[in-house]
């Protein structure tokens, strides 16, 4: 009778912290718009994706992707960041990828690469106030021209956990390392992903720059593939790594 009594009790108070707890909220994928950092700042567009969360009250780790050159067709839908997305939010991380300014709808011009990291710290910013997401575990990720300002948004906030770069850009001639002297304030974790056929990076040139400004950074090797990750399955294994690696900084996920 006693353990028949327990038993029932244990499902009541099962069933009442379910009934506290409420129903999963869904996965959600919105446009939305922020300023980026700096005076007079342009407006930029994007899309905020969140995945599957337990509550509307639970928090997820979310992640700034940026996207390659728009001088040369680089917007927020290119295949690679794409790609990115999606494998982080089957990791149950949200997403915040957006047009650098004077690409699509975002006012403003291109900068070449000196006002589009104050885009990205406007972006950091804006996911931080998300009330999906945990502001403490914010990470960013970078296609080609995107993983070179991702970086040197790093080295001006301390707070980003993380930084996956793909196809990070150093030229295949030798490197002038005072050219990237911004790493040495880069402390955070990285991973770099880059083809052996890349046409604008050389494993080489990275490890100079890895040992160099002593970065705490791996370089995941593609053998045979070019900067463009065209082909679909070795895309998707891009992606997983990235993913893979942003996760175990994110969530402790191995």
């Amino acid at each position: 009778m006693a353990r028949a009594l327990f038993a029932i009790l244990a499902l009541l108070t099962a069933a009442t912290a379910l009934a506290q707890a409420g129903e999963p909220a869904p996965p959600t994928s919105d446009p939305v718009s922020f300023p980026a950092a700096g005076e007079g700042p342009p407006t930029l567009r994007g899309e905020l994706s969140v995945p599957l969360r337990p509550s509307d009250e639970a928090t997820v780790p979310g992640v700034v992707i940026c996207h390659p050159n728009p001088l040369y067709g680089g917007t927020m839908d290119n295949p690679v960041v794409l790609e990115i997305r999606d494998r982080l939010l089957e990791r149950g991380i949200a997403v915040l990828r957006f047009n650098f300014r004077g690409v699509g709808e975002s006012t403003g011009k291109h900068d070449y690469g000196r006002g589009e990291v104050d885009d990205v710290l406007g972006a950091l910013a804006f996911l931080r106030t998300r009330s999906a997401v945990d502001p403490k575990l914010c990470a960013v990720a970078g296609y080609s021209f995107g993983s070179q300002v991702a970086l040197q948004a790093c080295a001006r906030d301390r707070k980003v956990r993380a930084a996956a770069c793909i196809g990070y850009p150093t030229g295949l001639e030798e490197i002038t390392l005072a050219d990237f002297e911004h790493l040495s304030r880069v402390r955070q974790p990285l991973i770099f992903i880059s083809g052996t056929q890349d046409q604008y990076s050389s494993l080489r040139n990275l490890f100079a720059l890895i040992d160099h400004y002593d970065l705490q950074a791996s370089v995941v090797p593609f053998e045979g593939v070019d900067h463009f990750f065209t082909d679909a399955g070795r895309r998707r294994m891009m992606g997983v790594q990235a993913a893979q690696f942003l996760a175990s900084k994110l969530l402790g996920e191995i």
